[in-house]
């Protein structure tokens, strides 16, 4: 029997496919763009999140696009990789290996670059990364990029480190394992440990940190027009410059976003044996 979640994104998944975000410019056979967005919440809040947005770039742009929904994450990085969506909204190393196969460019990201902590208890004896030897590290998940980013600063540290994995599948788990003592230490984004409770805060401490990481990106299919590119870029961010507009692209992570571009922004990440840390891009 299907669950109640596999049903609602079926429906959901009906009503985009009829419908789609916007109505069309004008009469005739127009083009309709299909706007995919990375999978990070069950595909009821994504939809809730997306549209709005969707919906006024459409009236901005008077273009068409279309919602694309997945019901899980290995279903969108399929999609990107063959390069199906027009537009992609992706984590910084999706982009990296859809940059790759597909030839995906960034139109826009949020202005606020990222990084990664490493973090153990507080009264915990480890000073310093060559202390991580045998020792367990939690990461959220193979894939994510809070996860590889760390394990490719380890990976170049002067010592062979040699460490075991866990992945506790969320930040939440990743800081419950190392306060609880099930992790010696765990790595999660800075900006969520940010967001913790100073309770949870003080009974941390930061033993290494990643270089500054340009956040998610919004990108486009170079089959799509680059007129039709620039139109949504300058959209987007005079929708970004109104006090509504704003909380739209907040809610869809895209906050104070600006203009992006692929070498500058994430070709350093190239640097990163993404196949070897987790079998990206397979």
């Amino acid at each position: 029997m299907l669950n109640i979640n596999a049903i609602v994104f079926r429906c959901l998944v009906l009503v985009t496919l009829i419908f789609g975000a916007g109505a069309p410019a004008s009469a005739g056979d127009e083009k309709v763009y299909t706007f995919a967005a990375m999978p990070s919440s069950p595909p009821v809040t994504l939809h809730m999140q997306w549209m709005p947005f969707v919906e006024r770039l459409s009236r901005e742009t008077r273009l068409e696009f279309r919602i694309k929904l997945y019901e899980n994450m290995a279903e969108f990085e399929k999609d990107i990789w063959s390069g199906a969506p027009d537009f992609i909204f992706s984590s910084p190393l999706q982009l990296m290996v859809a940059h790759a196969s597909s030839g995906y460019a960034p139109l826009l990201r949020g202005r606020r670059p990222v990084t990664v902590g490493l973090f153990v208890r507080k009264d915990s004896p480890i000073r310093s990364i060559d202390d991580l030897v045998g020792k367990k590290i939690a990461f959220v998940g193979n894939k994510a990029l809070c996860s590889v980013a760390m394990q490719h600063l380890l990976a170049k540290h002067k010592a062979q480190l040699s460490f075991e994995k866990e992945y506790a599948g969320s930040t939440k788990n990743v800081i419950i394992n190392v306060l609880l003592g099930k992790s010696d230490a765990g790595s999660v984004f800075m900006p969520d440990m940010a967001r913790a409770s100073e309770d949870t805060r003080s009974q941390l401490r930061e033993i290494v940190e990643t270089p500054e990481i340009a956040s998610h990106p919004l990108s486009a299919h170079p089959r799509v027009p680059r007129a039709d590119q620039e139109a949504v870029r300058k959209a987007t961010l005079a929708i970004a410059a109104t006090t509504d507009g704003a909380e739209l692209l907040k809610a869809i992570r895209l906050a104070e976003p600006v203009a992006a571009d692929y070498a500058r922004d994430y070709r350093t990440l190239e640097e990163i044996d993404v196949k070897g840390l987790s079998n990206w891009g397979q």
